[in-house]
């Protein structure tokens, strides 16, 4: 039941969406679409699409624990435990980020990626205190507080206590996390592979939410740097390998190697935290 509730406050977070959509696209004089589907053609359009996401979100993480009869502060308190476990969070940082940084390196050296600046240098640099300061966190926090607090947590309620289950429920979880995805129009490379590389993290972060206690720390640590190696080396690094290689500059875990670094990753998580 709880699972059912989760997915009705989000299409009515999404529905209400919607209708906001369609007064501002009306109001500026652009054709109605589906949710979040419109072409961004303009400064305005551009802005409602960020600010729209955003609202989803905060919709969705104060409505649901209403929505289950908890207060938002205690499903804060759940989500973030305390003391805060800096010693975790900081191994499933670098768990993740010092790999992923090796595996550019890697690319380079081998010729599979060549290092070529991208946009002026007043642009890159702005993108890049960008990428710093608010960095990843705000994208990794919002997601993971929704699919992994949220709607994983609520999986793992659901299905019996056992290690299949989990699995199982963290590969639901990880299908809708990557589906979601492609809400937006896409006019990405091959759907197929990008969808792969969205699912395989999804698996990834699920892990870390299970092996953290199921609090959001972990979770948050190793998707932020994840994001954060991803779109600093997208402003210096072009990929000139194989996609099935490599992956995109995007979507890097998409490729052979990307999946096996995630396997690696989900390995050292179970390991050493």
């Amino acid at each position: 039941m709880n699972v059912l509730i989760v997915l009705g406050t989000a299409a009515l977070g999404l529905s209400a969406l919607w209708a906001i959509q369609s007064v501002v696209l009306t109001l500026a004089g652009e054709p109605l679409a589906w949710p979040l589907r419109f072409k961004k053609r303009g400064p305005v359009a551009v802005w409602t699409g960020r600010v729209l996401i955003h609202s989803f979100w905060i919709f969705v993480l104060v409505a649901t624990p209403l929505a289950l009869g908890i207060r938002p502060i205690d499903a804060l308190h759940q989500a973030f435990p305390t003391p805060v476990p800096w010693h975790s969070i900081a191994a499933a940082f670098s768990i993740m980020f010092f790999p992923a940084a090796s595996m550019y390196a890697l690319y380079i050296a081998a010729g599979w990626a060549r290092f070529e600046p991208q946009h002026d240098q007043a642009k890159r640099r702005g993108k890049l205190l960008r990428r710093i300061f608010p960095g990843p966190l705000p994208v990794s926090i919002f997601e993971e507080a929704v699919f992994r607090g949220i709607l994983l947590e609520q999986m793992l309620r659901l299905l019996p206590q056992s290690s299949a289950y989990t699995a199982l429920a963290i590969i639901m979880n990880s299908a809708a996390f990557s589906a979601v995805h492609f809400v937006k129009p896409v006019d990405w490379k091959p759907i197929k592979q990008v969808a792969y590389g969205y699912f395989i993290v999804g698996c990834l972060f699920g892990l870390a939410y299970v092996v953290g206690g199921r609090n959001l720390w972990l979770p948050i640590a190793v998707h932020a740097a994840a994001i954060f190696v991803i779109e600093v080396a997208r402003l210096y690094v072009v990929f000139q390998a194989p996609p099935w290689l490599v992956g995109y500059t995007e979507w890097p875990q998409s490729g052979l190697v990307g999946s096996v670094l995630v396997l690696g990753v989900a390995v050292a998580l179970l390991t050493l935290i």
